[in-house]
């Protein structure tokens, strides 16, 4: 597995790199919400070893936190934040796993959703199909007063 790699790596007195790190994140995000914490982890080991997190990276751990579900909304979009604020652009993965992280918390980080789907077309990314899905099932989750947007994603 890829935390047994990341494990024997170490354990061999090798440096894991932030590719190395991206990997083993972007593996405990595919192997969905059991792996959540796992994914945070290592994140925090990362930066506990002063490697730089990069775009991918952090969309991985982003990714991670909305397989996470609900209660993981406010650390995807604390991750972004810190992202952005250490210069990094978002890529529209980026922006789609933290859409999605929105639509896992419910109705109260619809407008979120939303003024994520803004700000990504603001910053001129074209949004995919992955991103309009998590936007309109974002609006879902918000209710009634969303039909109409939801409809205009469409």
């Amino acid at each position: 597995t890829a935390l047994g790699l990341l494990a024997e790596l170490k354990g061999r007195g090798m440096e894991p790199s932030v590719k190395t790190y991206s990997a083993a994140i972007s593996a405990c995000e595919k192997g969905g919400d059991k792996y959540t914490d796992t994914a945070l982890g290592l994140l925090a080991e990362l930066k506990a070893r002063v490697i730089e997190p990069n775009v991918i990276t952090y969309s991985a751990a982003i990714s991670a936190c909305e397989k996470g579900g609900g209660k993981y909304t406010d650390t995807a979009l604390g991750l972004l934040a810190e992202l952005k604020g250490r210069g990094m652009e978002p890529s529209v993965k980026t922006y789609s796993a933290a859409i999605s992280a929105c639509e896992k918390g419910g109705d109260k980080y619809t407008d979120t959703a939303l003024g994520l789907l803004a700000e990504l077309k603001a910053r001129v990314i074209e949004p995919n199909v992955i991103t309009y899905s998590a936007a309109i099932s974002a609006c879902e989750k918000g209710g009634g007063k969303y039909t109409d947007t939801a409809l205009g994603l469409l």
